[in-house]
């Protein structure tokens, strides 16, 4: 259900990516095949593809698999939107950014333009996020 992003032909990263956080990854209230994922990453945001962004899927050709939806930048707290997939920020070389991703396998990393994200147990949306977050499906 992501955006086709045809940089993915590129060789898939093998190495896990030291400059990503995983802050969490949260359920969605009523939908149980998307979750919402936060991540820091230390990194120019200017360079940043948030497109990149999918999970291997096997038998699939990389075009088909799922990629990060409906982003949001966040301030550094995760408190209050800075940005989106429309109006991305510029300048900063630390950054928060929180994504839903439908169909996501906890057994398998996520895949960025930097290297491989290992993924934790989901948990419960946070109030902070709640907040300034909803979840739009996709039709």
């Amino acid at each position: 259900m992501g955006i086709f992003n045809f940089k993915r032909k590129k060789q898939t990263p093998q190495a896990f990516h030291k400059n990503t956080e995983l802050i969490g990854i949260y359920s969605i209230p009523n939908h149980n095949d998307v979750n919402l994922v936060e991540l820091i990453i230390e990194e120019n945001v200017d360079d940043f593809d948030l497109g990149e962004i999918t999970q291997e899927q096997k038998g699939q050709d990389k075009l088909n698999w799922q990629t990060a939806y409906d982003e949001k930048y966040l301030d550094e707290n995760g408190s209050a939107i800075i940005g989106d997939d429309f109006e991305k920020p510029t300048g900063l070389k630390r950054f928060r950014v929180a994504f839903f991703f439908h169909f996501l396998d906890l057994k398998k990393p996520l895949i960025c333009q930097y290297g491989l994200i290992k993924l934790v147990e989901i948990t419960e949306f946070p109030d902070r996020l709640k907040k300034v977050i909803k979840y739009t499906p996709i039709d």
